[in-house]
């Protein structure tokens, strides 16, 4: 039988609001400044990029751990939010990868990492001739140090939180994509992750440069086995910063596809600076871990650049998954989308807390926001927290947000036509996520996400006998 949710109620948070927060379990500092030399020449960077994390290990060390009383960060379970500062290099051998992870043949690059270590690249040649590069982010600044020293932190990523520079300076795991003015990748370029066969902590940072007037489709899929990692108690800790530069006239799409095993607490800090007349969309499609918080900034400073923000998750058990978003407006006649969906069964929470400012200097803005939330179970719960702050007044904003369960009429009419409830249901929660899975441009991710969905939602995927 499909499932029917109960009115829509707000989730009682005093029980949670009572969970002390995880210890603090930080290394002594200078522990950390010799852990940060340890990682630099393990990698063997140049002596600028180690100066580079000491400067973000700073930060860090003057910025407290989040309190829980921030408005960003009070919806977010305290016990399951891992305080600490540890980073290892990672061995020689990982294990293998994961099936999970996909790269289709007709593509521009790839990079393959296992357990924080690169173990495949490849790049077609015909691009790598026009100047496309992608690399680990450690070689390409010893290889291209002009071109790193350029982007790197060029967007300010790492200066949220304590989170956010420790991700700068601890991160053993980086990629670099760099797209020369006027190229076109006509093909997506693939970037893979496997999380650590330990469940040890993973700090991962990606940097994307697109220079004026060029095209480039970055997708970046991550993966862990669906067992627990860890006998220790304590949940496997993932960190990801992410970087996205569009010069002028430049067109970043940008996907992220995470199926991380299901007791890893999962953060990313993100930032995407856009250019001139410039293109960005930021797909992100969350499925695995137990906790998945993404802090995603898009940055309007420049005249007629526009940005996507779509989200799609599928949460089950007592997964809590978070989008903290941002659209700032601070350039003239520039315009933003976010649109949000997600479909939660069980006893899973999601929060959408949207943020559109728009600064005196973002007249003739257009911005919106759509959040939506589709519960299976009636245990399952959501927030979604639309925010306008507008200084300017020649704009167009809007925002909407939803909470609900399946629709019984929906069901009673398939049933009604001889299709079974389980696959009644399936068809509902797809085309409840067809406005923005459909839009993917890669048809291989698209059907990769369909398959990922329906595994975490348990939903036969079956077809209707004739």
């Amino acid at each position: 039988m499909a499932r029917l949710a109960s009115p829509v109620r707000k989730r009682d948070r005093m029980s949670e609001a009572a969970l002390a927060p995880a210890p603090v379990q930080d290394l002594p500092a200078a522990r950390l400044v010799d852990l940060v030399d340890e990682i630099s020449s393990g990698l063997d960077e140049p002596t600028w990029l180690r100066d580079w994390r000491h400067a973000a290990l700073r930060r860090a060390l003057d910025t407290p751990w989040p309190s829980g009383k921030e408005e960003e960060w009070r919806r977010t379970p305290p016990e399951r939010l891992p305080r600490r500062a540890e980073s290892a290099l990672p061995p020689s051998s990982n294990g293998a990868a994961p099936t999970h992870l996909f790269a289709p043949r007709d593509r521009a690059a790839l990079l393959h990492h296992v357990g924080g270590r690169a173990v495949n690249a490849a790049l077609r040649s015909d691009l790598e001739a026009g100047g496309l590069l992608l690399a680990p982010l450690s070689q390409a600044a010893r290889e291209h140090p002009a071109l790193v020293q350029r982007w790197l932190g060029s967007t300010h990523a790492p200066a949220f939180d304590r989170y956010g520079a420790l991700g700068a300076a601890l991160w053993t795991q980086g990629m670099f994509c760099y797209v020369p003015a006027g190229l076109q990748v006509d093909h997506s370029v693939f970037h893979l992750t496997s999380q650590p066969a330990d469940g040890s902590d993973l700090w991962a940072y990606t940097l994307v440069a697109a220079e004026r007037e060029s095209a480039v489709s970055v997708i970046e899929a991550a993966a862990g086995p669906a067992d627990d990692l860890r006998d220790d108690g304590r949940a496997p800790f993932v960190h990801h910063t992410v970087e996205l530069a569009a010069e002028d006239a430049a067109n970043i799409q940008f996907a992220t596809v995470q199926r991380w095993s299901q007791d890893t607490a999962a953060l990313t800090t993100a930032v995407a600076a856009i250019g001139r007349d410039a293109q960005l969309r930021y797909n992100s499609v969350s499925i695995g871990a137990d906790l998945d918080k993404q802090r995603i900034d898009l940055e309007l400073a420049q005249p007629g650049g526009h940005a996507d923000l779509h989200g799609v998750f599928a949460g089950r058990g007592h997964q809590h998954i978070e989008h903290i978003t941002r659209q700032h407006h601070s350039g003239l006649n520039a315009s933003s989308e976010l649109l949000v969906r997600g479909v939660l069964t069980d006893e899973s929470h999601a929060v959408q807390y949207g943020v559109i400012r728009i600064d005196p200097g973002g007249q003739k803005t257009s911005a919106f926001q759509t959040m939506r939330n589709l519960l299976l179970d009636a245990g399952a719960g959501a927030d979604p927290i639309p925010i306008l702050e507008i200084e300017a007044d020649d704009v167009k904003c809007s925002h909407a947000a939803a909470v609900g369960p399946v629709s019984a009429d929906q069901l009673f009419y398939l049933q009604s036509r001889g299709i079974p409830p389980a696959i009644a249901e399936r068809m509902v929660v797809r085309g409840f996520l067809a406005e923005v899975v459909d839009e993917i441009a890669d048809q291989h991710l698209r059907e990769v996400i369909d398959e990922l969905i329906e595994a975490q939602l348990q939903i036969p995927h079956t077809v209707v006998s004739e």
